[in-house]
């Protein structure tokens, strides 16, 4: 059998390192390419065609979270492992929700990571069970309220921001944060994938 290709993406130096290091002792598996951003990345996926990316969420340039959206658009046939310090938060919960098939904490045993590698490589989704349950209360917290469902029931019907601040007599400041929380909480980056979330979801109706 080939071995897994495996794209390593964080930023500290260090963790690549170890990463390449306790991947290069296994014969299953080899490393195609190292980002140090999620810029960097994108572009190395695309060049590289790894089977996995070992992806960090906090990089500067452009988040994990963020990158693992863009490459599966690509790339569907990517599987993204994330590791991170933080198995909690909501840019993991934005990542997972964007198709990344597993989840681990930086200081998982060496084992576990490579356990991780081949699971994800083979298309079957691990998470532990704490993070799974810590990444369903963040999932559940994120329920729009009746006023941010309004508001993205007029973004689906057309109306502009303007138009929107008329109708509930705000300024265009409060329209443009209503939509960030509506997208944070969605998981989103735009009003058409606010939408269209919030459609496949049952939040609105025509």
């Amino acid at each position: 059998m080939k071995p897994i290709r495996i794209l390593l993406a964080d930023d500290h130096s260090v963790m690549r390192m170890g990463l390449a290091t306790l991947i290069g002792s296994d014969p299953g598996m080899t490393v195609v390419g190292e980002a140090r951003n999620g810029e960097a990345a994108l572009k190395l996926v695309a060049e590289t065609h790894p089977d996995v990316v070992i992806m960090d969420l906090m990089m500067p340039t452009l988040s994990g979270a963020e990158a693992t959206k863009r490459i599966l658009a690509e790339h569907p046939e990517t599987r993204i492992l994330i590791l991170t310090s933080y198995g909690t938060s909501a840019e993991c919960a934005y990542a997972i929700r964007h198709g990344a098939l597993g989840v681990l904490t930086k200081d998982a045993a060496a084992e576990s990571i490579l356990d991780a590698v081949r699971t994800v490589a083979a298309g079957r989704r691990i998470i532990p069970d704490g993070i799974e349950k810590n990444l369903q209360e963040v999932f559940s917290s994120a329920k729009l309220t009746a006023r941010q469902l309004e508001i993205l029931d007029m973004v689906r019907r057309g109306f502009s921001n303007q138009d929107i601040a008329r109708q509930f007599d705000i300024s265009l400041t409060g329209v443009k944060k209503h939509l960030q929380t509506i997208f944070t909480k969605l998981g989103v980056s735009s009003r058409a994938e606010a939408v269209g979330i919030a459609m496949h979801r049952q939040l609105l109706k025509f």
